[in-house]
């Protein structure tokens, strides 16, 4: 069971909100999608079991993190999670992340490499070609424009869900409609314009990581998937059954998939 939500305060006015789940030796700080936040991962955490401790943050913006007065970038995440690793008494962790979460992941890794023990990029990108981030700010401006965050609701929810994200019997798709809506449309706009930037922590040399990609996967396509694994020097590449939000859709097939990956690091015995 996760404690009740920790807090931290900012210099410019931020609270940073994060959820611990387990008390394990084995920590592993998870990053969210866009919308979402830290509790996504309390089903992971389940899967995983008794032998991992998951240090969940809410982004900025999001779940019960206030913005603060700077606009949200992927490397003031990043100093926002080295924070909170720093008011636990963190020297280093593993580090998972999907979607907007991988790229924050990505941002963390290239901003504090001595403190990434390993990193897990699932359903994300490590970079934007110039029509992808052409699109992406375009989705920023619509996502502003009167209406447009139902629009961006819509959109989104059908390349996170297929055709399930009409079922309003499913409570994944109806929370993640819920919180979409209720991050607004200038914090959805900020991040959309904040993932462009991820290319920018691009590393030669990458901590031990295992790339992951849902089978099904309608918003960040296999080729993308394959193309992140082949740009990070020995990086493993793994599909699991599932969607965008592969690892809150079938939490308990991910453990799976990501258990070898971890059984395999050194960093636990040091």
């Amino acid at each position: 069971m996760a404690e009740a939500p920790q807090k931290i305060a900012g210099a410019d006015g931020t609270t940073v909100a994060y959820r611990q789940y387990g008390d394990g030796p084995r920590l592993i700080t998870c990053l969210h999608s866009l919308a979402l936040d830290g509790s996504w991962y309390a089903p992971l955490a389940e899967a995983l079991g008794d032998e991992y401790r998951l240090l969940a943050p809410d982004f900025r913006g999001h779940g019960e993190s206030v913005r603060g007065e700077s606009a949200p970038t992927l490397g003031l995440v990043a100093r926002d999670i080295a924070a909170i690793w720093d008011a636990e008494d963190i020297k280093s962790s593993v580090v998972l992340g999907i979607s907007l979460g991988g790229m924050v992941a990505q941002a963390v890794t290239g901003s504090f490499p001595d403190r990434v023990d390993a990193q897990i990029l699932m359903a994300t990108r490590g970079g934007y070609d110039e029509a992808a981030t052409r699109g992406t700010l375009a989705r920023a401006a619509e996502v502003r424009a009167p209406n447009g965050l139902e629009r961006a609701e819509e959109m989104t929810m059908r390349r996170w869900f297929g055709d399930g994200s009409r079922n309003t019997a499913d409570p994944l798709v109806r929370q993640a409609r819920a919180q979409f809506l209720g991050a607004g449309g200038n914090t959805i706009a900020e991040y959309f314009e904040a993932m462009t930037q991820v290319g920018d922590f691009h590393t030669d040399s990458p901590p031990p990581t295992l790339v992951i990609g849902g089978d099904d996967d309608q918003s960040t396509p296999r080729a993308v998937i394959e193309q992140l694994a082949a740009s990070l020097a020995g990086a493993q590449l793994r599909f699991a059954k599932g969607g965008h939000l592969v690892a809150f859709e079938n939490p308990y097939e991910v453990a799976a998939t990501v258990r070898p990956f971890l059984d395999s690091l050194d960093c636990w015995t040091q």
